[in-house]
């Protein structure tokens, strides 16, 4: 099906994540999700990684989720107990991170924003990605 959505998980590549993290202990996801993002940061062209920029956003996402400013996300309803997945408090390294990881993977002219059919679409996945970061800025 591909992508149905603007939010985070509205992807099957989304979800696929998010299936290999559920079977993980909090530490084992803490560090599928920071190897992830880092993954994309080791990369001479992140945009070309072979981590996907759904799956990088995905795992922000999960990290926005484990943090009192993230606990409200609509989105984490289709996750339960999401919001209990990491080890508490997320870093303010792991959430930077995320937030390096995110620009480097979704550059402004990138293609993953080039995609997006309908605009208002595209303006609504930026809407979703924002919250994602400030959520992350914010702890």
């Amino acid at each position: 099906m591909g992508t149905w959505g603007v939010e985070p998980f509205d992807s099957d590549t989304a979800l696929d994540f998010l299936d290999g993290l559920g079977a993980l202990t909090a530490a084992g996801r803490l560090e599928l999700v920071v190897r992830t993002l880092e993954s994309v940061l080791a990369s001479a062209q992140p945009e070309s990684s072979e981590t996907l920029p759904e799956e990088v956003i995905s795992a922000a996402a999960v990290i926005a989720a484990n943090l009192p400013s993230g606990e409200g996300f609509s989105w984490n309803e289709e996750v339960p107990g999401i919001t209990e997945w990491l080890p508490k408090p997320v870093s303010l390294h792991v959430r930077t991170l995320a937030i390096d990881a995110l620009e480097a993977a979704l550059p402004v002219d990138g293609w993953w924003w080039r995609s997006w059919v309908d605009d208002a679409e595209r303006v609504q996945a930026k809407a979703a990605l924002d919250e994602v970061k400030r959520a992350l800025r914010e702890g």
